[in-house]
């Protein structure tokens, strides 16, 4: 998980918001869906933001961070809406992550939001699990959002391992410069404006060691 600068709504979106009453999924909504799928996935690298597994078009699904029931004043709000993978969709509770088993629970922290400031709460150690210096949220990543399931701490895994065979590949210890290089390949997006998968990880081992 790592912090989501978010960008203007698609106009489509405002658009559609100005109808008389306007809703989530309402009539002649589906041009508007795709437009803000698209603009999410381009938004987040397209990474989950939770998980930060790659999704595409076909593999996502729009996330209310707060939930739609609860919060209908919020259910067109941009500043809500995040981009998921689907979190084995249709599994067993235990077997869902993300969205899927989040539902319509509620989150402390969102990685879209500035002032919840995910960056500097989220920590992942050399077994790629993912915590919180949040007492609360560090609950709800594992309760809530499922993020320490065993696929996804060996998939954060395998990224570090690939970190780390990087930086030994030259003897010796690498300098401040290289290391801040390294910072800034990953989180760079390609020409096709994906971010490396799981690079949250990858991105918060290389700052530790500056």
């Amino acid at each position: 998980m790592r912090q989501i600068i978010k960008k203007r709504e698609p106009n489509e979106l405002t658009l559609y918001k100005r109808l008389k009453d306007a809703i989530y999924d309402g009539p002649n909504f589906t041009e508007v869906k795709d437009k803000i799928r698209q603009s999410l996935l381009l938004e987040q690298g397209y990474l989950c933001a939770y998980c930060m597994e790659r999704i595409d078009l076909n593999s996502m699904k729009i996330e209310h961070w707060a939930c739609q029931h609860s919060n209908q004043e919020m259910q067109l709000e941009y500043s809500n809406l995040l981009a998921c993978c689907k979190g084995h969709e249709g599994s067993p509770p235990k077997e869902q992550t993300c969205d899927t088993r989040k539902g319509g629970n509620a989150l402390k922290l969102s990685p879209a939001n500035a002032n919840h400031r995910i960056n500097e709460v989220i920590n992942y150690d050399h077994q790629g699990q993912i915590t919180s210096i949040d007492d609360e949220f560090n609950v709800q990543i594992n309760q809530v959002l499922n993020l320490n399931k065993h696929r996804l701490k060996s998939n954060r895994l395998t990224a570090l391992i690939m970190i780390q065979r990087e930086l030994h590949q030259k003897i010796g210890e690498r300098k401040r410069s290289e290391i801040q290089r390294l910072i800034d390949k990953y989180n760079q997006r390609n020409q096709h404006g994906k971010l490396p998968e799981y690079c949250g990880i990858i991105i918060h081992y290389l700052q530790r060691k500056l």
